[in-house]
């Protein structure tokens, strides 16, 4: 596969404000040989004629999809058309580092069995301005998940415990075709899903941890604040269905029990936020159910905190 076609899928819906920028980082990668692909979503704003009638972006062909589906539907729709034998994912609203494709296409020639290729993502605001001074997606997450972070193979219990972030994964064709596409009936957990599937079918997962995408934050994404309940409640889901498909799972040690009790703690804390007192209260004692020890990890929440959660409204 030394100079693969590469096929980049950008699905999209109402973007117009972002999607130039996600597009001009597609033009100035340093692999060139590229397919883009933009997947409309049934979009409102204008997007889709802007971009046909934009000269600069006459390389990418633009797909409409018959009725809005949601984001997974339309990556789908991606595969089935790419030409590719790599596929590159990224949402409108992100871009992609200038060598993150070749970076990509690197590790696919030089390791064997790869299924899927993952980074580091920088966090940018609605400007495009650097957020949290510099420190990077997987910086954070793993100070916060005291989970060391390192370039590397990673097998399906590295990516039960600790999962990457979605903006530029890169996977072949061919996995796919093995494995199923993406699931939207768990987004925005099907990235996640998609990972454990891949690594849970025999493939290696390599994480690059150099900041080849950049993610950007803003009041609409499905992943936000806005919508932790159901982002939380939707990761259990992911990995119930991970450990249901890799008996292996159930008995790989002690770090798969912690990992299950902290998607119900994180549930429990996104409920009580939200103002679901009882289901809040109950699913933090499932986390401890699971893990006695989540009961720390309460007691770094804070007495106080809590407090002003249950107590509020």
């Amino acid at each position: 596969m030394s100079n693969p076609v590469v096929t980049v899928i950008i699905p999209t819906y109402n973007r117009r404000r972002w999607i130039s920028e996600c597009l001009e980082s597609i033009k100035a990668q340093t692999y060139k040989n590229l397919e883009t692909l933009v997947i409309d979503d049934c979009s409102t704003d204008g997007t889709v004629e802007w971009l046909r009638d934009t000269p600069d972006y006459d390389f990418v062909t633009v797909h409409v999809q018959p009725q809005n589906g949601g984001a997974s539907v339309a990556r789908n729709t991606g595969i089935k058309m790419a030409r590719g034998e790599l596929i590159v994912f990224i949402d409108s609203d992100d871009l992609l580092a200038p060598n993150h494709i070749e970076k990509a296409v690197a590790i696919f020639n030089a390791e064997e069995n790869i299924g899927l290729f993952a980074c580091d993502s920088t966090i940018i605001d609605t400007e495009g301005e650097v957020l949290h001074s510099g420190r990077t997606w997987h910086e954070i997450q793993s100070e916060i998940r005291n989970y060391p972070a390192r370039t590397g193979v990673r097998t399906l219990k590295d990516v039960f415990i600790f999962s990457n972030i979605f903006p530029g994964f890169t996977l072949p064709k061919r996995v796919f075709e093995q494995i199923g596409d993406f699931d939207q009936s768990i987004f925005p957990m099907d990235d996640y899903d998609l990972m454990l599937r891949v690594a849970g079918a025999g493939y290696g997962i390599y994480y690059c941890h150099e900041a080849l995408a950049l993610r950007r934050e803003h009041t609409g994404q499905c992943s936000g604040p806005a919508n932790s309940v159901d982002t939380c409640r939707k990761q259990i889901l992911t990995l119930e269905a991970a450990l249901k498909r890799n008996s292996e799972l159930r008995s790989a040690g002690p770090e798969i029990r912690k990992r299950m009790a902290q998607a119900k703690l994180e549930l429990a804390i996104s409920r009580l936020k939200a103002g679901e007192r009882f289901d809040g209260s109950a699913d933090m004692l499932r986390a401890i159910g699971t893990d006695p020890t989540k009961i720390t990890d309460i007691g770094r929440v804070g007495y106080r905190r809590l407090r002003r959660v249950l107590t509020s409204g």
